[in-house]
């Protein structure tokens, strides 16, 4: 029997206190809260069995890498090491039993040799909700689309990350636009007419596409009309994907009074629980961690070509948050990939997305100590035009800008490898590629 008192880990005390009955312990002669001294050891190597990675966890090019090339980046270890210096167990005082115990498949593997394991701090290739990202994307295309419990069950996992324990979004993942900070829309005219319609109109021709005539966009499929806008004037233009020739007219527009939104860009500042090896669903929260930061970009990349189901995934996400999140927040914010992630983009829940006919005079600098003149809004309006604030471009460009590899298997390279191997790989950045 051990006792709680002779374990220094905080997660073996709490499986301890939990699991064990009152008796007398074998290592300090004292009496206390005590369990079954292999009960204990099974623990660890469950944990280890959870949260260390093995050579069935390596992908084939972190396996030639370590194997082939000899690299050091990936930490291998046998599982003495493991139990020692990464669990830190090398100085409790059943730490040899716990080595001469080991099941015999953490000391030789099936093929006759030393077992060895790897560390895995989220950014090995094989991602646990990469794989569950592609069975969500496979079950909303291919098997249920609608009252999709395991699309909901994937969504709850992924989106933990972001809630309190009360189930509030954490207060650095939102993002409040107060009133008088501009939101930008932009649109095509096919000619003079149109532009007249829409200068004449702002607030109508550049406000939500009616339900009726509201087409599939990255977060809304048709017959769902939201709003999409721009923190930057350029970011708007280069998102409704204009040619060279074309003529368009951009707005300004504002909050009301404020717009809370819930900010994909700000996903890398979360922090996973504070968890150690010895805890139950740490790896868990490293690729939770690893994940959600990538799934910021999967979320804002274009629609492939030929593939009318390609928004399908950002649309039942959309339509999550927008329910999971709809009282807390208007709608979200995230990068813009049409700018190369320079830009950012909102996009606003249908709720939120009205447009008062009035427009929003910016306070007068020539009266600093009067009081502002009062702005009459409909009641459920949430956005109004900037007065001033139109605009009349003429596209006579479009910049493209791409980073070119010297080697094809940089191009096909994982995100994670990148992040892990760092500057290892030699490219170049192209302004403009012709």
């Amino acid at each position: 029997m051990i006792c709680s008192a002779c374990v220094t880990p905080q997660p073996l005390k709490n499986f301890i206190n939990a699991k064990g009955l009152l008796g007398h312990c074998s290592y300090c002669n004292q009496t206390g809260q005590t369990v079954e001294k292999q009960a204990l050891f099974d623990y660890i190597y469950d944990r280890v069995r959870e949260n260390v990675a093995g050579e069935d966890d390596l992908s084939h090019y972190e396996h030639d890498l370590i194997y082939e090339l000899g690299s050091d980046v990936i930490n291998v270890s046998s599982y003495d090491i493991v139990l020692m210096e990464w669990f830190n167990l090398g100085d409790e005082p059943y730490f040899d039993e716990l080595c001469d115990a080991a099941p015999h498949d953490f000391k030789i593997n099936v093929r006759g040799k030393e077992t060895h394991f790897y560390n895995d701090d989220g950014l090995l290739e094989r991602n646990f909700y990469e794989d569950r990202w592609s069975q969500f994307i496979d079950g909303i295309r291919h098997s249920h689309r609608f009252f999709n419990p395991n699309a909901r069950g994937f969504l709850d996992d992924v989106f933990k990350l972001l809630v309190t324990e009360n189930d509030e979004l954490k207060p650095e993942v939102i993002r409040t636009l107060d009133r008088g900070t501009e939101l930008f829309r932009a649109r095509s005219a096919d000619g003079y007419k149109k532009a007249k319609e829409i200068a004449d109109d702002p607030a109508s021709q550049l406000g939500p596409t009616p339900k009726d005539r509201a087409s599939s966009q990255r977060m809304t499929p048709n017959g769902i009309s939201a709003l999409y806008c721009a923190l930057e004037r350029s970011t708007c233009l280069s998102e409704i994907r204009s040619i060279t020739g074309d003529d368009v007219v951009s707005v300004g527009m504002t909050p009301i009074t404020s717009l809370k939104l819930l900010d994909l860009t700000k996903l890398e500042q979360v922090e996973p629980p504070q968890l150690t090896l010895l805890d139950i669903g740490y790896l868990d929260s490293q690729h939770l961690k690893t994940f959600i930061n990538s799934l910021v970009k999967k979320l804002s990349k274009p629609k492939s070509k030929n593939d009318e189901l390609s928004y399908l995934s950002t649309q039942v996400v959309f339509e999550y948050l927008r329910l999971r999140f709809g009282k807390q927040v208007d709608g979200l914010v995230f990068p813009s990939v049409q700018t190369g992630e320079k830009g950012t983009n909102v996009v606003l829940f249908p709720e939120a997305s009205v447009i008062s006919a009035q427009q929003f005079t910016k306070p007068a600098t020539e009266f600093p100590f009067e009081d502002e003149p009062e702005c009459v809004f409909e009641p459920k309006a949430r956005l109004a035009v900037v007065k001033g604030s139109l605009r009349f471009h003429k596209i006579t460009a479009i910049k493209t800008e791409a980073i070119t590899y010297h080697r094809l298997n940089n191009l096909f390279m994982t995100e994670e490898v990148r992040k892990r191997f760092g500057g290892m790989f030699d490219f170049e950045i192209d302004d403009e590629v012709s």
